[in-house]
């Protein structure tokens, strides 16, 4: 630990110690692979790869070296959407990036030289790159697992060996989509899962004594997780692969016999294994120089695919002790052969006609029995069609509901930093050592906020003393720097030994303190206010978030002594000043929304007028915004505020949709019609205050003065909230028309929405739509929007969710069916929902799913979007679902005729004949990017069974490789007991494998209770 930077607004101060902190911009752009979907493709049964390699990485002859276009014992390697190749090149202590026909790579982790500074690594055996372009590697000789940010070459530790986290040698890391990492720990004789935001690994295999029992592991090498958590593992030392099924510690033999040896039923050493979507098993046979490709009959033997000829060489179909070997998405597999010091490539030879029937269809169970039907599907390509708006998938930002602002996605650690929680108290501080706490409002900071914390010692302290903070429901301390401040006022006669205040964040028991800081405040004068400002720099991460932040007095101080808005940051997103929680709005971006609804519902009006949302009190220093009562549970205290939620729509590229107070609160009063104006003029202000130019506007001028010189794009206000509701609905007339004449006259660009057409005039252009139901109602509603006039106003779902079991009233509690989690499911027929008001896209501006946020500790409303605690975010299935239609939008919708056996119907776009978009059980759309010509299938199953869609691209020869998106239960599983939870975050996910699509024709099977989404380059 030590001190690092202090300023006072006072005065300028000297730090203890000086050190030097490396901040590191990073853009948080999404990049094009998906971790399994590299991994796990399906691949035709009768599928052959060329015998002889291409070497895409080191010397053709085998031979090692040190250059940029060589290799030195290189190990792991891993192949994004883009056929960029990063190898772990372990002898030269380097991570090598090689874009494709490129056989020179670039350094991008390791410096070349072995060491254990945070630009080093020695030994790397693992190497994976997550969604954000960050690496992730296997630092195995170092004992840790490094993570680098895109374009930077500072590792940061995810993990370490420590005595709560025992990690040996490293020989493989994998990462899922989730960014779960999985190491297999040789030492340990174990394979291990690092969920992210934690330093503590999970045992899922092995963990004990080496032994051949099928609970154990003898110098375990290669593991693989596969689309049903099932996990693989390449036990060298017993000779064998094992098989886990999800929560089993037993392994199951899935290839090779336990002996050494070259026949087909064996295996020597084997080293790594991948697994394809018809569960055949791929296997780098190391001690036999070969690939061996095993069939889900294991005992049948392996088939020999690479490296046949019997011995280790250099030749073109030969290798030498291969170490890890993966797919490309187009099927190639790509070897490390590690003794030649060179990676190569062998191409797939794909089938030119259907493999043969006797194999059971991606998906079939024949174990189960379960029936599949067959769907024809006809799609015409075009230039044109139906225009989809970018905002067809979008997010609500409600604030204070479930904790999604404070202790949610505001980034602030410190829970009640300015006493204002229960009515004003001191609710989640305490002391130790000597001295007592008290509030006090004499002299406040400001206006806004008038009451502080008092610290007072009644004699000279004989120990050191403090206060502290356990956060909202605990504090997440990770291996990076924490920025944090206070404001400060010593009372008359008050005494510290050097004017030396300590602080940092250490384990709720004060044994442990992970990083603190010395913060001089010998610049505060008497009586007077002062802020400090000091950074904490964390060199281990805790194993649990149960921690406190501390301000430390010294032994001998003596007096009284006043601090308030106390504040500790973690680097936030987009490294944003007051910003946002890194994961959680991470979890935003990556469903791409198009567009964001803020600041929310209820929490817009209030729980009366006085309690509404006040734009104007949320802007400006934090000293200056006052807060107010939640609406749904503690204090608001809108430090993230309207700048910073409009900053954050444009930082996940999402439309804002600003939703204005309307003269309606929850407490079911109204202003008056005669009293309305003030309330418009309010709205006026913030909308100059958003979009007026700096230079010619007060209110624009105003927007400069606190950092923001552009001005934000608004499209879209909504006026008001379910007005609908009680006794809103009564006054909504008046007070829309008073609202809509107001202001459409003055911003003629912007569209208004309302939340009700009931009883109001003029006409709203658009009207937001509201339902909260069971599953059927869903599934019976997918052509409401086929069935509403295009003459009449643009539609925003601006909130719907399947909130029950069943489909009994939708208010249900948790006794009778209501959902605490989304499920498999809900997220179909949610998602069944959602390709019906995308194929009505003429009329249908964007829905979004509601409540997205749910701080598991402080809920008020089941089920949500995105769970979370102070360490962990889990994405329900909800979110999963919506995920894959936000990544694979489309900008026009294409024609397409469904239909079984030689019975076909012809289905339009919209207001159709029956069975528009939908056969028997099954719901899709097809449309397509123009842009990046690829064509987007989208499907949900509501069937018990898995329905085989014979898909033809009308008058197309193509031959193309696509990519299918699958979420489903799971073979045999009911759909309603699958819930992505805190305790089992990955019960389901999205699994991606290959389609292909030859002379124009593919066939997709699309499960039971699934929703499936297939894009096919054009």
């Amino acid at each position: 630990t030590s001190a690092t930077t202090t300023t006072a607004t006072t005065a300028t101060t000297t730090t203890a110690t000086t050190t030097t902190s490396v901040t590191t911009t990073t853009t948080q752009t999404t990049i094009t692979f998906s971790a399994v979907g590299i991994y796990a493709l399906s691949i035709p049964t009768c599928a052959t790869w060329n015998e002889n390699g291409t070497t895409t990485s080191g010397n053709q002859n085998g031979s090692l070296g040190y250059d940029l276009g060589s290799l030195y014992y290189p190990v792991s390697i891993f192949i994004d959407n883009d056929d960029i190749l990063y190898v772990c090149d372990r002898d030269n202590a380097r991570i090598l990036k090689l874009y494709p026909n490129s056989t020179t790579g670039i350094i991008v982790a390791g410096n070349g030289t072995a060491g254990n500074e945070s630009n080093q690594l020695r030994g790397p055996k693992g190497v994976a790159v997550d969604q954000y372009g960050a690496i992730i590697v296997a630092d195995s000789d170092n004992y840790r697992i490094q993570k680098f940010l895109q374009n930077s070459t500072i590792g940061i530790t995810l993990a370490s060996n420590t005595s709560y986290n025992p990690l040996g040698q490293m020989r493989d890391l994998h990462i899922d989509v989730n960014n779960n990492i999985y190491i297999t720990d040789s030492n340990n004789n174990q394979v291990g899962q690092y969920i992210p935001y934690s330093s503590m690994g999970i045992v899922l295999a092995g963990g004990g004594p080496s032994g051949s029992g099928l609970d154990q592991l003898y110098s375990p090498f290669g593991n693989f997780m596969d689309a049903n958590n099932s996990l693989y593992v390449a036990d060298s030392g017993n000779h064998r692969v094992l098989k886990y099924l999800p929560g089993s510690l037993n392994g199951t033999i899935v290839a090779g016999n336990g002996t050494a040896g070259s026949s087909l039923y064996q295996l020597n050493v084997p080293r790594s294994i991948i697994v394809d979507n018809n569960g055949y098993i791929y296997v780098a046979d190391g001690g036999n120089s070969r690939v061996v490709k095993w069939t889900t009959n294991y005992t049948a033997g392996g088939v020999c695919i690479m490296g046949c000829t019997g011995a280790a060489g250099t030749a073109v179909n030969q290798m030498s002790g291969p170490r890890d070997l993966k797919f490309d998405r187009h099927g190639n597999i790509y070897v490390t052969d590690q003794a030649n010091h060179r990676i190569q490539k062998y191409m797939i030879q794909l089938p030119t006609s259907p493999c043969s029937s006797t194999k059971t269809p991606v998906n079939y169970d024949a174990s189960n029995g379960k029936q599949t039907a067959t769907v024809y599907l006809e799609i015409e390509d075009a230039i044109t069609g139906q225009i989809i708006p970018s905002t067809m998938h979008g997010v609500i930002l409600e604030t204070n509901i479930n904790r999604g602002d404070d202790g949610g996605l505001y980034a602030e650690l410190i829970y009640n930093r300015a006493f204002q929680e229960k009515h004003r108290s001191l609710d989640g501080w305490s002391t130790y050592g000597e001295g007592s706490i008290s509030l006090s409002t004499d002299q406040p900071l400001s206006k806004a906020l008038p009451i502080h914390l008092k610290f007072s010692f009644n004699s000279k302290a004989t120990i050191t003393s403090g206060l502290m903070n356990v956060g909202f429901y605990g504090i997440n301390i990770q291996v990076q720097t924490y920025n944090s401040s206070f404001f400060y006022k010593p009372l008359l006669g008050a005494f510290i030994p050097n004017n030396k205040l300590t602080i940092g964040l250490r384990d709720s028991t004060g044994r442990i303190t992970y990083g603190m800081s010395t913060v001089d405040v010998s610049s505060a004068l008497v009586d007077n206010w002062s802020k400090f400002s000091s950074s904490i720099i964390v060199h281990d991460a805790a194993p649990t978030s149960n921690n406190i932040f501390f301000i430390e007095f010294p032994q001998g101080s003596f007096g009284e002594f006043e601090f308030n808005l106390i504040s500790c940051f973690p680097p936030t997103y987009r490294n944003r000043t007051n910003g946002a929680r890194m994961d959680i709005a991470n979890a935003f971006a990556e469903l791409k929304p198009g567009f964001i609804r803020l600041p929310g519902g209820n929490d817009l009006e209030g729980r009366s007028i006085s309690e509404r949302f006040i734009w104007n009190n949320t802007i400006g220093s934090l000293e200056h915004r006052p807060g107010r009562k939640g609406t749904w549970t503690g204090y608001n205290t809108e430090g993230f505020g309207l700048i910073e939620l409009l900053t954050f729509a444009e930082d996940i590229g999402a439309i804002p949709i600003l939703a204005v107070y309307a003269g309606y609160s929850l407490d079911q009063r109204s202003v008056p019609k005669n009293e309305l104006q003030p309330y418009i003029d309010e709205v006026i202000n913030e909308i100059e205050f958003l979009t007026a130019p700096a230079h010619k506007n007060r209110m624009g001028a105003l927007r400069a003065s606190l950092g923001r010189q552009e001005p934000f794009n608004i499209k879209y206000v909504e006026i008001g909230n379910e007005d609908w509701l009680g006794l809103g609905l009564i006054t909504y007339s008046y007070r829309w028309s008073a609202y809509y004449n107001a202001l459409s006259k003055r911003y003629p660009n912007i569209t208004f929405i309302a939340t009700t057409t009931e009883f109001i005039r003029p006409p709203p252009p658009a009207t937001d739509d509201h339902h909260y139901r069971g599953p059927l109602y869903f599934i019976e509603n997918f052509r409401h929007y086929e069935k509403l006039s295009r003459s009449g106003p643009k539609i925003l779902i601006g909130e719907f969710s399947v909130e029950n079991n069943d489909d009994l009233e939708f208010m249900n509690s948790s006794q009778f069916g209501r959902l605490q989690y989304p499920s498999i499911k809900s997220a179909v027929a949610e998602s069944v929902y959602r390709i019906g008001f995308e194929r009505n896209s003429d009329i249908v501006i964007g829905g979004c799913y509601a409540p997205v946020l749910q701080n598991i500790d402080n809920t008020q409303w089941t089920p949500n979007f995105i769970l979370f605690n102070a360490s962990l975010v889990v994405k329900s299935t909800s979110y999963l679902a919506q995920q894959m239609f936000g990544q694979h939008l489309g900008n026009i919708i294409l024609n397409s005729t469904a239909y079984k056996n030689n019975n076909k119907k012809s289905y339009n776009v919209h207001k159709g004949q029956e069975g528009d978009g939908k056969l028997d059980k099954l719901y899709f759309i097809a449309t397509k990017d123009t842009k990046n010509n690829t064509l987007i299938v989208k499907f949900a199953n509501v069937d018990s069974k898995d329905i085989l869609v014979n898909t033809q691209i009308k008058k197309s020869l193509i031959s193309s490789n696509g990519i299918a998106y699958t979420l489903s239960a799971g073979s045999g599983i009911d759909p309603s007991t699958v819930q992505n939870t805190l305790s089992n975050p990955n019960a389901a996910s999205i699994v991606t494998s290959s389609v292909f699509f030859i002379n124009g024709t593919c066939s997709i099977t699309v499960p039971s209770w699934s929703v499936v989404v297939v894009t096919i380059p054009l």
